[in-house]
């Protein structure tokens, strides 16, 4: 039988983390009389991060549950599709159920194998695990049994799977005869399909949040235009009462006025006849004394 690099992975992702490194070297040593080029590629093969290890195991041991988790998220985003809320939220505790329960499974085997996980590499195991309901792609890396790295996910959004799995093009792995197959890759075709669809809903979810802003900065408007109006109000009727206010005071002015002229003209007419007095008193005092 002819030796496959998709083959060679799931062998060699299938064993004790302490021992990957001696068998991933031993495995392209002994390929490399037979097929150079697959030597390469196996030697070239990442140890596994200790979450992607259980979640391998996972897709290995407890594959019929692993599925049903998939089987989850497909559900989950086909009522996302349809705005089934009800449906979301029935589906998001089953998810969160599922995905406690293959944690701690995970975490229990591993424990056994003499790798207990921390709770940050259990924490990692729930994201991926996680991921691979919110995204198809995501879906056939967690089933791969070949899972280099923990995944995290974003809502609904796609997955990001940069160097996340061994061989990228590897099915699902498959169990023994008899056992359930998890979940393959989905075809292209439809993944794209998928894509087309979320980013169409992304699209009008942003058009709608971008009317409703709209809306609201035309309430916004029309408030700051009313405030105006109001206070435009007010200094047109204290402007009035300051003109008529005006008013009085120059009619006021206009009176003192004329009464300081008349006043004036009462004074000089005052100052003249007391000079004329003077005067008189002055001559008659002259001829009084020219008499004596």
């Amino acid at each position: 039988m002819v030796a496959t690099l998709a083959a060679v992975a799931r062998e060699l992702y299938g064993i004790q983390p302490q021992d990957f490194t001696a068998a991933r070297n031993a495995r392209a040593r002994e390929l490399k009389l037979s097929d150079a080029a697959l030597a390469k590629q196996v030697a070239a093969l990442r140890k596994p991060a200790p979450a992607a290890w259980v979640v391998n195991l996972l897709a290995r041991e407890n594959s019929d549950d692993l599925a049903a988790l998939l089987d989850l998220g497909e559900h989950m985003r086909t009522a996302q599709e349809q705005l089934d809320r009800d449906a979301l939220r029935r589906l998001g505790g089953e998810r969160r159920t599922a995905v406690t329960a293959l944690a701690q499974a995970g975490a229990a085997r591993a424990a056994a194998l003499g790798h207990p996980p921390t709770a940050a590499v259990a924490d990692e195991v729930e994201q991926t695990l996680l991921a691979g309901t919110s995204d198809p792609a995501a879906a056939g890396a967690v089933a791969s049994g070949v899972l280099v790295k923990p995944l995290r996910a974003g809502g609904f959004d796609a997955v990001d799977l940069d160097g996340a799995v061994a061989v990228p093009d590897a099915e699902a792995w498959a169990p023994s005869p008899g056992g359930a197959r998890s979940p393959a890759p989905p075809d292209p075709v439809q993944l794209a399909d998928v894509r087309r669809r979320k980013e169409a809903r992304r699209e009008a979810e942003r058009l709608e949040r971008e009317a409703d802003a709209a809306v609201a900065e035309v309430d916004a408007l029309e408030r700051r235009a009313h405030r105006l109006e109001l206070r435009r109000a007010s200094l047109e009727a204290e402007i009035a009462e300051l003109r008529e206010q005006l008013d009085t005071a120059e009619a006021a002015l206009a009176a003192v006025t004329a009464d300081d002229g008349a006043l004036t003209d009462a004074r000089s007419r005052a100052i003249r006849a007391a000079e004329d007095a003077r005067n008189r008193a002055r001559d008659a005092a002259h001829a009084a004394e020219e008499s004596d």
